[in-house]
């Protein structure tokens, strides 16, 4: 992303497309990003979900000769809100608690606030709508970039 660092992006608050992508930095895939720790089952469970998703995506990128993806900035805003919308109502960020979980905002960026199976079904299968991708032989990047 014009040489500007994850850390520089992120600011001190991840934020990825389903614990997985980043708007701004294409191809770069993360296996138990932001917002998909568990406090309350098994993450090769999550582990599990996310490689799935990756694998069906390079698969996709193969069979249409495709050179990169990146995740739409609205996408990922969008899911965002939603993670913290549902973390609202949780026992990590209601009452006034405060926790390594929460950024000095009050945002967590840790946890999955929902139970395994709505990640399940979020990530079974990659989801071409949510991404530009860009073919094998272009010379430009997937999405247009500027500094933030």
């Amino acid at each position: 992303m014009d040489g500007v660092t994850l850390a520089e992006h992120w600011k001190g608050t991840p934020q990825t497309y389903l614990g997985t992508t980043v708007a701004g930095f294409p191809n770069l895939f993360f296996v138990i990003g932001p917002n998909t720790g568990l406090g309350h089952n098994s993450m090769i469970y999550m582990i599990e979900c996310h490689l799935s998703y990756i694998v069906d995506c390079l698969r996709r990128m193969q069979r249409r000769g495709i050179a990169s993806v990146e995740v739409k900035p609205e996408a990922q805003a969008e899911f965002n809100a939603d993670v913290q919308r549902r973390m609202d109502t949780t026992v990590w960020t209601t009452g006034g608690c405060t926790s390594w979980y929460l950024t000095p905002e009050g945002r967590n960026t840790t946890l999955w606030p929902a139970l395994t199976w709505r990640f399940r079904r979020a990530t079974r299968r990659f989801d071409p709508a949510a991404y530009v991708e860009c073919p094998v032989g272009t010379t430009k990047g997937a999405v247009a970039r500027s500094r933030p």
